[in-house]
């Protein structure tokens, strides 16, 4: 995984369920009319940032961090229509080439008491880890030095940096879950005794400086000889961006190979998704295998491209899950996008919403709007959902010492 494609075969398209979404009043809003999609505007960004790969708000206020794929974390805080700098520190050893570099940022669900900060990044090109940061109060200087090494993943069979680790959170009593690629090793899909190519779930140690892990309850293999202790779902691919959903499930964009490109929903323990055995719905030799909940082909002009009259004409495809709203006491779409978790192509650059219903059952499939290369989605604590872009699609063709720039941008909804 990584915000790059890897160049001219990955897709986009829709078996979809088109649901218009109403305008619902509020307090604030009375009858804003009905709602019909988000439109996306620039907002101003102290500090020259370039290929930004994650954000995350400190819960409860309006400072969040950001991270540059080349290194660097930033502190800033939203004023109004733009993010003011705080600080900044360079944390050593990522190794950004191609798709690697710092990836992936969770905050501590005690981040407040702690101030602990977790970063998925790549160490080589066929290595991955998961650390730990403390920041203490506005000390930067300081932050590399507290670097734990919670979690190391990799193989040394990788032929290029592809493939990673994605998008790392916690479940509410503090279990951290991961997701992670084959590391552009096909094998590795449907070998369960490595944390390659699945969701994991951990629990970190939080001693001062204490690295490592324990192994929470509900995991997939009751034994070593079975599967990795860590390992929840296996057979992911290049799952980049992901979340877990209010109702407990795991959504994951999984980027394709040859073919489809995949939404998918991880709803109990176990579930293999298929890859490297299959790509897209399976046909054949499927019993243990779990069908996307959502494709769409490389090939040709999808239904979801066709919906997006901005959509951007590029062979490149990279599907990706962003965040799920919820209800929210200010909120400026009027309910209108409550319960859906917004998706899209971020090489196409679509955005869509999908809702699911109690049972699990796909009930809106919905065209929102048009964002390129979004790489960072989190929701502000004023109720809008902001989103900062990686400056370019393909990885390949970008030179790391004159970096793409990143834009900050706020999703604004649009009523009729």
């Amino acid at each position: 995984s990584g915000p790059g494609a890897e160049g001219g075969s990955e897709g986009t398209q829709g078996g979809s369920t088109d649901a218009a979404s109403s305008g619902v009043p509020t307090a604030e809003t009375g009858n804003p009319g009905t709602f019909v999609g988000l439109s996306f505007e620039t907002l101003e960004a102290e500090g020259d940032w370039g290929m930004i790969t994650d954000a995350r708000f400190i819960p409860g206020t309006d400072e969040l961090f950001v991270l540059e794929k080349s290194g660097r974390v930033g502190h800033l805080r939203l004023e109004g229509d733009r993010f003011v700098l705080l600080g900044s520190f360079e944390l050593d050893g990522a190794y950004s080439v191609l798709d690697c570099g710092l990836i992936s940022l969770a905050l501590d669900p005690d981040f407040a008491a702690n101030g602990f900060l977790y970063v998925g990044m790549c160490v080589s090109e066929q290595h991955s880890e998961i650390r730990r940061y403390t920041l203490e109060g506005s000390n930067y200087a300081s932050a590399p030095a507290t670097e734990t090494l919670i979690l190391a993943v990799g193989d040394p069979a990788a032929p290029k940096p592809w493939h990673n680790v994605g998008s790392i959170g916690f479940e509410p009593d503090g279990t951290m879950w991961a997701l992670f690629g084959d590391k552009k090793v096909d094998a590795n899909g449907q070998d369960a005794t490595n944390p390659l190519s699945a969701l994991v779930r951990l629990i970190p140690n939080r001693e001062p400086g204490g690295e490592g892990y324990t192994v929470p309850q509900g995991n997939a293999f009751a034994s070593e000889d079975e599967g990795h202790p860590l390992v929840y779902a296996t057979g992911l691919r290049s799952p980049w961006k992901g979340i877990r959903d209010s109702a407990g499930r795991f959504w994951f964009g999984d980027v394709g190979a040859n073919t489809m490109e995949e939404v998918n929903v991880i709803t109990e323990v176990g579930q293999n998704f298929g890859w490297s055995q299959a790509e897209g719905r399976c046909a054949l030799g499927c019993s243990e295998l779990t069908d996307p909940l959502l494709q769409w082909p490389h090939a040709g002009v999808s239904t979801y491209a066709a919906e997006d009259p901005d959509v951007v004409p590029t062979n490149a495809r990279v599907a990706y899950v962003a965040l799920e709203v919820e209800p929210h006491g200010s909120d400026p779409y009027a309910g209108a996008l409550d319960g859906h978790v917004l998706f899209g192509d971020y090489c196409q650059g679509w955005v869509r919403g999908a809702q699911l219903d109690g049972a699990g059952t796909l009930v809106a499939d919905t065209h929102l709007g048009h964002l390129f290369v979004p790489s960072a989605w989190i929701r502000g604590r004023d109720g809008y959902i902001y989103a900062m872009t990686f400056g370019k699609c393909e990885t390949p063709s970008i030179d790391e010492d004159d970096p793409p720039k990143s834009a900050f941008v706020r999703a604004v909804p649009v009523f009729e």
